[in-house]
């Protein structure tokens, strides 16, 4: 039952994994009687998810200056800004992290709010599952080697950036 639930409002590290998991379980199935229902149900899933991840959870410098220019309350299937984001709620942060050569699967989209923070494990098992694209794993490491002193320094790789602090960290 889990397997087919939808694909929105989780954060990059989950969407990541249940990418892979259903990669695992479509190379585990036999493609007899039994097995077939489900192998054409997990790829349409797959399907479904690599689409949408690479669509919507991608920021690279192109996104993000389309994103600055977004208009907001677009309602129709036409729609460019899908989720009603706002450009003013960009972080500044977020323009000053990131470089012209390089991009990476933002932490989670939701209605009205994108969560720009790079996250390590979503991304790399991105790059691992092959949710991202040939193109989108190299400006990941790109990303990687741009910002090295913000995400490795003299430490393994950070696991978020920023850091998440205070009452944010607690919950």
């Amino acid at each position: 039952h889990f397997l087919f639930q939808g694909i929105y409002g989780y954060p990059i590290e989950i969407q990541a994994l249940f990418f892979m998991a259903l990669r695992c379980a479509l190379a585990l199935l036999k493609p007899d009687a039994e097995g077939k229902e489900f192998i054409e149900r997990i790829v349409k899933r797959l399907h479904a998810l690599s689409y949408h991840m690479r669509g919507y959870f991608w920021l690279d410098f192109q996104q993000l200056n389309d994103i600055y220019r977004y208009k907001t309350e677009e309602y129709s299937h036409t729609a460019v800004n899908k989720f009603n984001v706002i450009p003013d709620s960009i972080p500044d942060w977020v323009f000053d992290f990131m470089p012209c050569r390089g991009g990476y699967f933002i932490g989670n989209v939701s209605p009205a709010r994108m969560d720009f923070r790079w996250f390590a494990l979503g991304n790399c098992v991105a790059i691992l599952s092959s949710l991202a694209t040939p193109e989108q794993s190299v400006a990941i490491m790109d990303l990687i080697e741009s910002r090295w002193e913000e995400l490795v320094g003299e430490m393994p790789l950070k696991i978020c950036y920023p850091a998440i602090e205070s009452h944010e960290w607690r919950i």
